[in-house]
């Protein structure tokens, strides 16, 4: 086998690489959207079209930044598999920033998965403790009681605005 057709395996072995590697944030991301409805369900919360429309906003924004990487990796490894094949280099043809980029991602997307729901459950936990300071408020006044209740009701929480 000539050196031609060694460079061109690598060089077809670097692309599998690289689909892989753009293939994994996708799985990230589907194990985050996963875990959110579930514990949504255990949290007994409406399941709605917002966080999917969250998640395809998200999926985007990253794959918007790998693609970038993923140019910046193709420039260099068509000057790596350049200089391997004409000049006798031994340079490795590798998606390194796509590959990094990918696993920023996984780390991101499983950081998400752990700390999401303690972070809904701290801030329900402080919405109702604000709901109770304004009932003892209003304990003497029931149309007052009943105003601090509606709001409450209808109130955005936090964590549903990001």
């Amino acid at each position: 086998m000539d050196t031609l057709s060694v460079e061109i395996e690598k060089l077809i072995a670097a692309g599998w690489i690289t689909a892989g590697v753009l293939a994994s944030p996708v799985f990230f991301i589907l194990f985050d959207l996963w875990a959110g409805i579930r514990k949504a369900r255990e949290r007994g919360e409406k399941i709605t079209s917002n966080g999917l429309r969250q998640t395809f906003a998200k999926t985007a924004r990253y794959y918007n930044a790998l693609l970038a990487l993923l140019i910046i990796d193709a420039i260099q490894m068509a000057g790596f598999w350049y200089m391997n094949v004409y000049y006798g280099h031994n340079i490795p043809v590798f998606p390194f920033l796509t590959l990094l980029g990918a696993i920023g991602v996984g780390i991101i997307e499983v950081k998400s998965i752990f700390e999401k729901a303690d972070d809904k459950m701290k801030q329900q936990a402080s919405d109702v403790a604000l709901l109770a300071g304004e009932l003892a408020k209003h304990k003497s006044d029931p149309s007052e009681l009943a105003k601090a209740i509606v709001e409450y009701m209808h109130k955005t929480p936090d964590y549903e605005k990001d």
